[in-house]
């Protein structure tokens, strides 16, 4: 005859399984805003790399004026991350980046995004996947 299996529930068990479930919210929140970051920098790099090769002269405070920046999750929003150039150290970075009506396009954020903007998406994707599994 098979033997009856009981579950009991109690206020106890299930202030413990909140308390663990919100632990794991929380490290997961941490790990993505962690990895958004490496991803940023990841293109941050890029853009570095890039304003070296575009502009050999260096008179200006472009090469200084990159960031990136990951901001954590919020209860009405996803964690975000940027990856740019400061305008209020480098006002003068748009006129490059498109040009004007005297002087040709000098890109160097776009075909840093483009090009690795493949490989900071496996970066995230990868991340998350080992901040998950880490975590539960």
């Amino acid at each position: 005859m098979p033997m009856k299996a009981s579950i009991y529930i109690t206020d106890k068990s299930i202030k413990e399984l909140e308390r663990a479930a919100n632990q794991l919210i929380k490290e997961v929140h941490e790990g993505e805003t962690k990895i958004l970051l490496e991803a940023a920098r990841y293109i941050q790099d890029g853009i570095k790399q890039n304003i070296a090769k575009t502009f050999i002269k260096r008179t200006g405070n472009l090469a200084g004026s990159t960031y990136a920046k990951a901001y954590p999750p919020t209860m009405s929003k996803s964690a975000i991350a940027f990856a740019g150039i400061r305008p209020r150290k480098a006002p003068h970075a748009h006129l490059l980046e498109f040009g004007t009506v005297q002087m040709k396009p000098h890109e160097f954020v776009k075909p840093a995004i483009d090009d690795r903007k493949g490989p900071a998406m496996d970066m995230i994707i990868s991340g998350l996947k080992k901040t998950v599994e880490g975590a539960v």
